[in-house]
C-alpha cells in the first residue's frame, strides 16, 4: 500500500482491504468534523464495493454521505469548493485498474500534509456516531457547465479534436465541454470501465489515438487517466507530446491572457517553463513533487498558475486547486482556434529521461547526502538537483513510499537526456555501495 496526500493506494484485495478503506474514511470524518461529505469514484470494477464501504463509514461515523457515483476529480474538487464541503474520492487515479484507493478533499484543495499525518495517526477505531448519517444521490455538478462559462462558450469553434477517454471518468466531462466550446468532437474508448491501453497517459505511446489523429486530420488529441485529471497531447501531425511540453504550451496560453504571471512548478518540471514564464515578465518558484506541495506554494507567492509536468497536470487557482485536465484543454483548443496548428511551434520541447532503480531507502538517503557533497553548489529542496550545463539538468529523489530511487534529467536531445540520467544513476549506485 502507498500512503501519501496525494491518497492512499493499493492493489484491492491484496494489500488494500474494504475494511481499510473503511477505516481511513472515518477517521477523516472525525478529522474535519463534517455533517456532510461529497462522495465519487472513478470507473474501476471495484469502485462500487469501495464506495458502499466509504459511504457505510462516513455514516457510521455520524455524517451525511451526498453520492456522486462516477465523476471526475477536478468536478469533484470543483463540488466541494463551491459547497464548502470535504469530499472523498474512490480512486487510484493512474494506477493500473487492479489498484484502488482514496483521495481526500478539504474545501476544494487536497489533504494538508498536517492533517494526512493525523489521519494516519489515529489508530483505533471508534464505535461509531449515536446518530447515524444518511446517503443522498447527488443531484448532478456544476463543474461542466462552469469550465464552458469560464472558457467561453464557442471559443474554440471548428477546431477538431479527438479524444482517447479510455473508459474513463473524463468520458461525463470531456466531450461535453468541448462540444460547448465548439470543437468538432470524436472519441475512441468511451464505454466506462474498459480499458484498452495504459491507465496513465503519459506513459503510453498513444499509437491507437494518434493514427485517429491523422485519419481524421485533427487540429490535436487528447488523452485521460481513470479519474480524469492528467492529460496528455497528441499533435495534428500524430506526434505523441510529452507531459511537460502540454504543460509548458497551456503556460503559455494561460499567461497571455492573465494580469498575474508567476508560476509555481514542482521541481522536475521542464525549464522549458522558466523561459515562457520570463518572456512574459514573471517569477516560476519551484516546490517539492507532489500536487499538494505545489498548490501550497502557489497559496503562499499568491500564483494564479501552478502544474507538473511529469504527470500533465495544470493548476488554475481560480478555478479549482488540484491538477485539471480540462482547463489545460480549453486553453489549448481555444489557441488552436486562433493561431491554427503553428501554434505548437511556439514552445520549446526538451527531452527528460528517467531512470528507476530498487535500492533500501537507507542507502539511497546516504547515497543522496555523498553526492551532494561533491556537488555543494546543488539545489537540495526535494532530493538533489544539478545543472550539469545552461541547458541540463539531473533530479536525484529517493521514493518516499518504497524502497527506490529515481533519477531524471533533461537536456536539448534525448540521447543527451539519456546518456545523464544512466551516469547519474550509475554514480547513485556507487555512492551507495
Amino acid at each position: 500500500m502507498l500512503a501519501s496526500t496525494s491518497g492512499i493506494r493499493g492493489v484491492f484485495n491484496a494489500d488494500l482491504s474494504p475494511n481499510e478503506i473503511a477505516e481511513y474514511a472515518r477517521r477523516f470524518v472525525r478529522l474535519v468534523g463534517g455533517r456532510e461529505v461529497l462522495l465519487g469514484r472513478d470507473t474501476r470494477s471495484t469502485g462500487p464495493v469501495a464506495s458502499r464501504a466509504v459511504a457505510g463509514a462516513i455514516m457510521g461515523a455520524g455524517a451525511n454521505v451526498v453520492d456522486y457515483g462516477v465523476i471526475s476529480t477536478p468536478a469533484i474538487f470543483r463540488e466541494s469548493r463551491t459547497r464548502a464541503r470535504p469530499a472523498v474520492i474512490v480512486t487510484s487515479s493512474h494506477n493500473e485498474p487492479e489498484w484502488n484507493g482514496l483521495k481526500f478533499v478539504v474545501d476544494g484543495r487536497g489533504i494538508s500534509q498536517e492533517g494526512f499525518d493525523q489521519l494516519l495517526r489515529r489508530g483505533e477505531k471508534g464505535d461509531g456516531a449515536s446518530t447515524p448519517g444518511g446517503l443522498t444521490p447527488a443531484e448532478g455538478f456544476s463543474y461542466n457547465r462552469e469550465l464552458v462559462k469560464m472558457a467561453g462558450e464557442s471559443s474554440a469553434a471548428g477546431v477538431k479534436v479527438v479524444l482517447d477517454l479510455n473508459g474513463g471518468a473524463a468520458i461525463g466531462h470531456a466531450p461535453e465541454i468541448l462540444r460547448a466550446l465548439g470543437c468538432e468532437v470524436s472519441t475512441i474508448g468511451d464505454v466506462r470501465g474498459f480499458f484498452s491501453r495504459t491507465i496513465d497517459p503519459t506513459n503510453d505511446p498513444l499509437e491507437v489515438l494518434s493514427r485517429a489523429v491523422k485519419r481524421e486530420e485533427a487540429d490535436v488529441g487528447f488523452a485521460f487517466d481513470c479519474d480524469g485529471d492528467r492529460l496528455a497531447l497528441v499533435d495534428s501531425s500524430g506526434r505523441t507530446r510529452t507531459g511537460d511540453y502540454m504543460l509548458t504550451l497551456a503556460t503559455k496560453e494561460m499567461l497571455q491572457g492573465s494580469p498575474t504571471k508567476d508560476m509555481v512548478v514542482s521541481v522536475d518540471t521542464t525549464q522549458a517553463i522558466d523561459e515562457i514564464v520570463k518572456e512574459a515578465g514573471g517569477r516560476v518558484y519551484r516546490a517539492k513533487v507532489g500536487e499538494a506541495n505545489v498548490v501550497a506554494l502557489m497559496e503562499q507567492n499568491q500564483a494564479r498558475f501552478g502544474g507538473e509536468g511529469s504527470s500533465g497536470g495544470v493548476i488554475d487557482a481560480t478555478f479549482n486547486s488540484c491538477r485539471d485536465s480540462m482547463v489545460a484543454a480549453a486553453f489549448i483548443v481555444a489557441a488552436l482556434r486562433r493561431k491554427g496548428t503553428k501554434v505548437y511551434d511556439q514552445v520549446r520541447s526538451y527531452h527528460i529521461a528517467r531512470e528507476k532503480m530498487v535500492m533500501p531507502r537507507k542507502k539511497g538517503l546516504e547515497a543522496v547526502k555523498r553526492l551532494q557533497k561533491d556537488n555543494p553548489e546543488a539545489d537540495s529542496l526535494d532530493g538533489l538537483k544539478v545543472r550539469t550545463s545552461s541547458s541540463s539538468w539531473v533530479l536525484i529523489r529517493v521514493s518516499n513510499t518504497e524502497d527506490g530511487v529515481r533519477v531524471s534529467s533533461e537536456a536539448p536531445s534525448f540521447k543527451e537526456a539519456e546518456r545523464l540520467a544512466h551516469a547519474w544513476a550509475l554514480k547513485v549506485k556507487r555512492a551507495g555501495a
